[in-house]
């Protein structure tokens, strides 16, 4: 039997040691390193005009860097609750996400997927320790696809609230509660320079630095990780504007850039920021085909002036983006009382020198500004993609395309004819 020296035997131990604190270690760092978990089924590469399947048919992204890198600083975790950007916005949902995928990722994790988190529980203070429980905690993610924002009211507002309803028992009047829908991260160039629903980000800042500003509070808040450095931030908002996406086809009706029209988001992606109507269908208009006749009557009746005066692109004019170029914010009656469901708070505000109120579901604006006039103002979205990307407005009370046609009907005075809503429906669906 070979005898070991007791100098050969001390070289092993120490090898053995060494091999073992090394596995150790990497066993810690991976344990502890946060893992990108975007919420896609896409993976590695998009290719540009890629098909994506859609209720409406099939949408597309187009990227002016020749295609879509599913792995950068988009994609990546930064923070502790192992989030990224592409948590929340991902390709084949508009760069939005919808509550059946919601629905879909709760089923597959039983709730432990990191977009559910307490940051954005019907109220931070429930209990999620088992799956019915997070169920019921997470209940407006699932439904409506809402997260939850808000914070203290403005100080020194021209209002303050006086009374509070929330049927989760978190608002109050010193603590507002904002649901709002995560906005499309696509079609910047030639969109608004507002970057979320109530331009918050922007505080008098171009395009650009909202969204270096949105990205900074991404990183601290949402993501909950340390500050980003300014090379990542830069990388990721060069990311999101190189994105344009649109719908690509329409079953019945096949290519939307087929035979003279402008659909789809290759054709997007070299138009210039410009106000103005939608042309897109133009070249479709009293096509013997049906389908393609209804989207460019469709398409005219939004540009055009409805029978009870008013029109669509008077605040949608970014031509064949739907934003608006002057980059006002608007009141369409999404925030008030008469639109409210059972499950949004309802904030009763008071003018402080008129004595005036007014019942609101969201603030909007008016919480940045402090304004009584901005409150219940809303950033005007893209409407390029809008079937990938249901439900609708900053808080998702509109399920269908019908049901945001419907609304304005409603609430805003328009008048249409059954045959001219599903000519309007038919258009936005095509977009």
């Amino acid at each position: 039997m070979r005898s070991w020296s007791p100098g050969l035997r001390v070289g092993v131990i120490i090898a053995v040691v060494a091999v073992l604190g090394s596995a150790l270690w990497l066993a810690y760092y991976l344990r502890s390193k946060p893992v990108s978990q975007t919420s896609s089924k896409f993976q590695g590469t998009l290719q540009n005009n890629q098909p994506m399947q859609n209720p409406g048919g099939e949408a597309a992204t187009f990227s002016t860097k020749g295609s879509v890198d599913l792995t950068g600083e988009f994609f990546k975790a930064p923070g502790t609750n192992n989030r990224s950007c592409a948590t929340c916005h991902i390709p084949e949902e508009g760069w939005s996400i919808t509550p059946a995928t919601l629905q879909r990722l709760f089923d597959e994790t039983s709730g432990n997927h990191p977009i559910f988190n307490k940051l954005d529980a019907d109220n931070p203070n429930m209990d999620v320790s088992t799956v019915d429980a997070r169920r019921a905690a997470y209940s407006m993610l699932l439904a409506r696809g809402v997260f939850r924002r808000g914070g203290a009211p403005r100080a020194g507002a021209e209002w303050e609230i006086i009374a509070v309803d929330d049927p989760h028992g978190f608002a109050n009047t010193n603590q507002l509660v904002e649901w709002r829908r995560p906005l499309p991260t696509i079609n910047f160039p030639i969109g608004t320079v507002a970057v979320n629903w109530d331009a918050g980000a922007n505080l008098g800042k171009g395009q650009r630095a909202a969204l270096v500003n949105l990205t900074n509070r991404l990183f601290t808040g949402a993501l909950q990780g340390s500050p980003a450095a300014p090379e990542t931030v830069d990388r990721i908002v060069d990311f999101e504007t190189s994105l344009f996406t649109a719908q690509l086809t329409v079953p019945g009706v096949g290519r939307l850039d087929a035979d003279g029209a402008l659909g789809g988001p290759e054709a997007l992606s070299k138009m210039e920021r410009v106000g103005g109507e939608f042309n897109l269908f133009d070249a479709w208009a009293g096509s013997p085909d049906p389908k393609r006749a209804q989207i460019a009557r469709g398409q005219e009746l939004f540009n055009g002036m409805n029978s009870s005066m008013k029109s669509c692109n008077a605040c949608h004019n970014s031509v064949n983006d739907g934003t608006n170029i002057g980059n006002r914010l608007f009141d369409v009656r999404t925030a008030s009382a008469e639109a409210r469901t059972s499950d949004l708070p309802l904030y009763t505000f008071r003018n402080k020198k008129t004595g005036e109120t007014v019942q609101l579901t969201d603030a909007g604006f008016g919480n940045i500004t402090g304004k009584w006039d901005d409150l219940g103002l809303f950033k005007t979205p893209t409407l390029r993609g809008l079937a990938a990307r249901a439900p609708y407005f900053h808080n998702g009370i509109a399920r269908t395309l019908e049901d945001v046609v419907r609304h304005y009907e409603k609430l805003f005075g328009f008048q249409f004819t059954d045959q001219e809503r599903a000519d309007l429906v038919a258009f936005l669906n095509a977009l």
